[in-house]
């Protein structure tokens, strides 16, 4: 029974502290009266949870506020450098690392190709020696890190990688890449798709900010994926593989792909594929960029291959539309740059699929976070399950560390 209470009380500070810290983030600088006021807790129990987050170095005092009368309250304000964050962007073929405090201030960043590895241990080691490069570029050391965030391009099942392109080594279809990370990093990992990752950092920070209903669609190197945000929140689906928007037919008339799809969105808006059709009409072109620049001086082959993309991305998104009527979809990658190449003949096809009510209200739009989108949404996953965990906040704080807040980050946004 003692055993029982001492639990319920733990997991009662645990709440209060979760609330106290998310005012303190979302109203600093606040006093201890105000924040009892908006908490709803008494003042003896606020007083002693800043006196530990002040211990544990993750507020600052920061100056007195104003007062009616009486002596001036002390402020309090989140300490978003009590710990740092590793965001990961783990494509097909090249890597990008981000270091950030909480308030997603990017402080390092690394992009690197992958080499082509023979053993899974080597593919690792890759990864992990770019993480470590930022960690050291930033004199971090890791037990300041509060988690890694990675974000991959095969669909996530239970926390388990279910694709075998993920590492594009055919030899190892179900890579266990969460554990393998942790126990050489000695760090939380967190993996998650990389059409999700792109949807929950625009919805936070870019294109999508402020809409409940969203659908971010990656268009990526080797596939199309698309991250559904649902009443606010990030929908995975029953197994955790909802939208795979690429798999969709948009031409039953075609052959069977090696996936036996028959005409699915890859075949026709993906990086890969559309540089496929640029080599057949003899373009010298080594990359969607260079695409795009050979339209805009009017080279009618690559006009054709960017309009026939988004007319079929059109046919695709129409389905979407129909389906969970979102009121704004968000484009990802490089091809979203081609600017009314693409989304002219896009919002013609589109009209003819979908509902005209759907389509009338829908904004599609190209997302603001660049090539970083993913590494972005990665640093979101992990700070979000830090502030929902405030214990995690505990292990990693900096105690030595200058308390720092108030910071306006590379994205413009107060976390």
């Amino acid at each position: 029974m003692a055993k029982a209470q001492t639990a319920d009380l733990a997991l009662m500070r645990e709440l209060n502290e979760r609330t106290i810290l998310d005012h303190i983030r979302t109203d600093g600088p606040i006093s201890r009266a105000e924040l009892a006021r908006r908490s709803r807790l008494s003042r003896s129990t606020v007083s002693s949870i800043i006196t530990d987050l002040l211990a544990h170095n993750l507020v600052c005092e920061t100056g007195v506020g104003h007062s009616m009368g009486g002596r001036r309250p002390i402020m309090v304000e989140f300490n978003y450098q009590s710990s740092y964050v590793i965001g990961v962007d783990l494509a097909a073929t090249a890597l990008t690392v981000l270091l950030t405090d909480l308030q997603a201030n990017v402080l390092q960043r690394i992009h690197r190709s992958l080499r082509s590895a023979t053993n899974i241990e080597s593919y690792v080691q890759q990864v992990v020696a770019a993480i470590h490069h930022v960690l050291d570029t930033g004199n971090i050391p890791a037990s300041q890190i509060s988690g890694v965030g990675v974000g991959v391009p095969g669909p996530l099942s239970n926390g388990s990688v279910q694709s075998a392109y993920v590492v594009d080594l055919p030899n190892y279809p179900r890579v266990p890449l969460q554990s393998l990370l942790e126990q050489v990093l000695g760090l939380r990992v967190y993996l998650e798709n990389d059409a999700n990752l792109g949807a929950l950092a625009e919805h936070r920070w870019g294109s999508a900010q402020g809409w409940e209903n969203v659908a971010y669609i990656y268009l990526g190197v080797a596939g199309i994926g698309a991250g559904l945000i649902l009443d606010g929140q990030l929908y995975r689906g029953d197994i955790g593989v909802a939208g795979e928007i690429g798999h969709l037919v948009v031409e039953y008339h075609q052959p069977a792909m090696t996936n036996g799809m028959h005409g699915d969105l890859q075949r026709f808006a993906s990086t890969s594929a559309l540089l496929e059709q640029a080599h057949n009409h003899g373009l010298p072109c080594t990359s969607i960029e260079e695409v795009i620049e050979q339209a805009y001086q009017n080279d009618e082959n690559a006009i054709a291959i960017i309009g026939e993309a988004g007319e079929r991305l059109g046919m695709a998104i129409a389905s979407v539309l129909n389906l969970l009527n979102p009121g704004r979809i968000v484009l990802g990658g490089n091809l979203s740059a081609a600017g009314p190449l693409l989304f002219d003949p896009l919002y013609q096809t589109l009209r003819q699929h979908s509902l005209p009510l759907v389509a009338n209200h829908v904004n599609i739009l190209p997302g603001m976070l660049g090539e970083d989108v993913v590494a972005i949404g990665a640093v979101s996953l992990v700070v979000q399950h830090v502030f929902d965990t405030p214990s995690l906040l505990h292990t990693t704080s900096a105690a030595h560390h200058k308390c720092s807040t108030g910071f306006t980050s590379r994205l413009g946004i107060k976390y």
